[in-house]
């Protein structure tokens, strides 16, 4: 179990609390199985507990074990976990565009009318930063700067240009025009041929406009610390096979397990297949999946997330699908109907990890639950729902 992954002796605030007749680490466990919203509504019964489900190592191993997605449904942003349920939900002023998504950070763009977008904390739904987007903007990104513990934002400007803002810079924390990409007019724009992590944002060649000294399925990236896009393109992984006629393979991109992932579409035997990055300077690729397809559209299938059984997850044609590597088959988790802009939130509902106070709380109480402002004070009281929520959990962790 991932709470057996947690040393609980590691937290101050873990190891000093005393919460009562059930041992640190039997509470821990049982809490554990809850989702997010639930664990909102105990952080009520007492100040205790409120310490334990805010503490940044119990938040690390519940996002751990509860892994969920957001989207953009009308003029809301959701936080679905991979059963369907909504465990929270953000409202906007107008219908979004599109989003990104890094930690506990959400950077939503509004209808190309409006020109806005917003940074949105996740954990606390406030907005952190609200910025001008431009007439001539193609796509952003939103990245994060281990070093400098930085947010910053690229967009793409048609292709011939890019800017780069910071977040949370205040006033002088304006657009910066930044050189152009090392090929341009070669940088394809949406947002399955973009990924960012670890402070490189990595965008796919458009195929359609390869060369023969530019391979289709090559990389450029863009170092956000820097600010540059890198001298070298990055070789796919399909150097030396790419001999198929015209169409027969399809290339996006993606993040899984922290790793850059190229994913191949191949037309002939409708199947794709999933190359993993083991180093991005040499150009060196593993192919550790091949997935057959099974229903809807070969581009439709899009990975999110590798679960702990090895299972793969998809967002497939308005649906979450699972994908057993072993056994050759899909299973469908949830329908996504109504949703677009699917991304992985790898951050935490619980605490806030990107100021590192470990103490937000947050109104994720998903439908039909109480909404917690900053104080721990629930704005409908539900005493009763609260311990049925607590006996069902106990229930859970004794009854087989």
């Amino acid at each position: 179990m991932a709470a057996a992954l947690v040393k609980l002796d590691e937290s101050p605030i873990l190891a000093a609390a005393n919460y009562g007749v059930l041992p640190v680490d039997v509470l821990f466990d049982v809490l554990l199985r809850l989702p997010a919203n639930e664990l909102c509504r105990l952080r009520l019964v007492c100040w205790c507990w409120r310490s334990l489900t805010s503490d940044p190592l119990f938040a690390k191993a519940h996002s751990s074990c509860h892994p969920h997605v957001v989207a953009i449904h009308r003029s809301e942003v959701h936080v679905v976990d991979l059963s369907g349920n909504v465990l929270k939900r953000i409202h906007l002023n107008h219908h979004g565009n599109n989003l990104t998504t890094q930690l506990d950070l959400l950077y939503v763009s509004i209808g190309w009318r409006y020109h806005q977008a917003y940074a949105l904390n996740v954990v606390t739904g406030m907005v952190e930063h609200s910025t001008q987007t431009s007439s001539s903007e193609l796509t952003s990104v939103l990245g994060h700067v281990p070093s400098t513990g930085e947010y910053k934002v690229l967009r793409i400007i048609w292709r011939e240009a890019c800017e780069v803002i910071t977040l949370g810079s205040g006033n002088n924390g304006g657009w910066r025009r930044r050189p152009c990409p090392p090929v341009v007019k070669i940088i394809a724009v949406s947002s399955r041929y973009m990924v960012q992590f670890g402070g490189v944002a990595y965008f796919k060649v458009d195929g359609p406009l390869a060369t023969t000294e530019i391979e289709s399925d090559s990389i450029a990236s863009f170092d956000l610390a820097t600010e540059e896009w890198r001298p070298t393109l990055i070789r796919g992984p399909l150097r030396q096979l790419m001999k198929y006629p015209t169409g027969i393979i399809y290339l996006c991109l993606a993040k899984l397990n922290d790793c850059l992932v190229t994913i191949h579409y191949n037309y002939q035997d409708v199947s794709r297949d999933l190359w993993f990055s083991e180093d991005t300077d040499k150009s060196l690729w593993t192919k550790r999946y091949s997935v057959q397809c099974e229903g809807g559209p070969l581009r439709g299938h899009h990975p999110l997330l590798i679960l702990e059984d090895g299972r793969v997850v998809f967002f497939v044609d308005q649906y979450l699908r699972s994908y057993d590597t072993r056994t050759s088959t899909w299973t469908d988790l949830t329908t996504m109907r109504g949703y677009h802009s699917v991304r992985m939130h790898h951050g935490s509902l619980l605490c806030s990890g990107k100021r590192g106070d470990g103490g937000a709380v947050v109104d994720a109480a998903g439908e039909g639950g109480d909404m917690v402002d900053a104080a721990g004070v629930p704005q409908v009281a539900e005493k009763a729902h609260r311990w049925r929520t607590i006996v069902n959990a106990f229930r859970r962790c004794i009854l087989p």
